[in-house]
């Protein structure tokens, strides 16, 4: 007689007990639900990017081949097989009968003990056979089960692990955001208050109304309100910039003067155009009103002389001229006199000649708290539209604004470019907030110079 024929039972050491208390419970089909009810609504909100989706897909796969949904039912099957193997054992006896159920009982209870000998003999093999085969599903299935389950818990903590990951990553994400809200919020109300500051200033420059009472202009003794003649040289070597600076601006301007000398530097200051022109060939000369800057050009061995533009050019020959080159003069001087250069300029240059007149220029608002008010000869700013006017009101034709010496890039305000995470009325608005900043940027921050260029027909 075989151990399971004795009545010992199969080896079930941990095996399934189905509802039994303290055995823990999978249920991998609403496990399966709550993970893609989370995953639909973060996704939703834009919480996890395509990539990151695609890996949450990728563990819902692994989630699906590791607990397929039949794991309960075999379980449930394991559970009645291993309360049912034995076929030997003793059944429960009841009837149903009033009266006579006790008497049906005891009989074949008495039939019972009389035959057990011969029907465990009977079902010893099958016994035999019951027990060997639920052992064999035994050792089959509950290694299946805890893998299962132990797949189960590994995948929910990568999930639990990547939901963190993601919340640390967009804190972060939201805390950079924050501070460029307020690196921006700071700008723009510095912005303003430098446009309060230029409003305030413009009222002020305002020029009063007719009939209002002036006030008479302070007496200076003679002599007294000018500065020393050196004076001017040194301001300009500490506020118009090194010589190979001012150098490399205008040698774009040459080109215009290629085969047109003799060529007027009016208003020459320290002669680099009159260089360039050296090295390029073409003869040219220079003029201007500083003892000083003359002295420093003709040390380095430029023909220079000091005069008066306006005279000077009264004097000149008539269609003497292959071109006139003016850099940085023009604000120095008033409207009248800018419309009587303009127009002897013209007198004195041959057909084709070239006249450019360099200045500041005022449509890029920066200038003026920089570059046009630190020079204190500085009279009046010339819009380049007004420039233009001019020329062509005095005969000049195909007119042309250059613009010269721009803002540096990281001298503007820079681009503000979207998050990964940001709704789409955000990028909209973000989007309008950029073209804003275009538009300072070319108000505030533009060209600084600009040269009108006009030929003679």
């Amino acid at each position: 007689m075989t151990p399971q024929a004795e009545g010992r039972p199969p080896q079930t050491e941990g095996r399934p007990k189905h509802g039994s208390a303290g055995e823990e419970t999978v249920d991998a089909a609403r496990l399966m639900e709550e993970i893609k009810e989370r995953v639909r609504e973060r996704r939703a909100s834009g919480f996890y990017s395509e990539e990151e989706v695609r890996r949450i897909v990728q563990m819902e796969l692994e989630l699906t081949e590791s607990a397929p949904t039949f794991s309960d039912e075999l379980e449930q099957h394991l559970v009645r097989l291993n309360d049912s193997w034995d076929t030997t054992a003793d059944p429960v006896i009841t009837s149903h009968r009033a009266g006579v159920g006790r008497l049906i009982v005891a009989t074949k209870r008495a039939l019972r003990k009389l035959t057990r000998p011969y029907i465990t003999l009977i079902l010893a093999r099958q016994v035999e056979f019951n027990g060997n085969l639920l052992q064999l599903l035994n050792s089959f299935v509950l290694p299946i089960r805890d893998q299962v389950r132990g797949t189960l818990s590994a995948l929910t903590q990568r999930l639990e692990d990547l939901s963190l990951s993601f919340h640390e990553r967009l804190t972060a994400e939201h805390a950079e955001r924050q501070r460029g809200e307020h690196d921006l919020v700071d700008r723009l109300a510095s912005l303003t208050a430098r446009v309060e500051a230029l409003r305030a200033e413009m009222e002020r420059l305002r020029l009063p109304a007719p009939g209002a009472q002036l006030a008479p202009p302070p007496v200076v003794p003679p002599g007294l309100g000018a500065l020393p003649e050196t004076a001017y040289v040194r301001f300009e070597d500490r506020h118009r910039g090194t010589r190979e600076e001012i150098r490399h601006r205008q040698r774009a301007y040459l080109e215009l003067f290629a085969g047109a000398g003799p060529v007027l530097d009016v208003g020459c200051g320290r002669g680099e155009f009159l260089e360039l022109c050296r090295e390029a060939g073409i003869a040219a000369r220079g003029i201007d009103v500083d003892s000083a800057m003359v002295a420093r050009c003709r040390e380095a061995g430029l023909a220079v002389e000091r005069a008066d533009a306006i005279a000077y050019l009264e004097a000149a020959p008539d269609s003497g001229l292959g071109g006139i080159f003016c850099a940085q003069v023009i604000e120095h001087i008033s409207p009248e006199a800018l419309v009587a250069l303009v127009r002897l300029a013209h007198r004195k240059l041959r057909p084709g000649g070239v006249l450019l007149c360099e200045t500041p220029n005022p449509a890029c608002l920066t200038v003026f708290s920089g570059a046009f008010y630190v020079d204190l000869s500085h009279i009046k700013p010339i819009h380049p539209e007004a420039a233009r006017f001019v020329l062509e009101a005095a005969g000049f034709g195909d007119v042309e604004i250059r613009y010269a010496n721009p803002v540096p890039p990281e001298g503007k305000l820079q681009r503000l470019e979207p998050f990964w995470y940001m709704r789409r009325y955000e990028e909209v608005f973000l989007s309008q907030i950029n073209d804003n900043f275009e538009r300072l940027n070319q108000l505030l921050w533009s060209a600084q110079d600009y040269a009108v260029v006009g030929r003679r027909p």
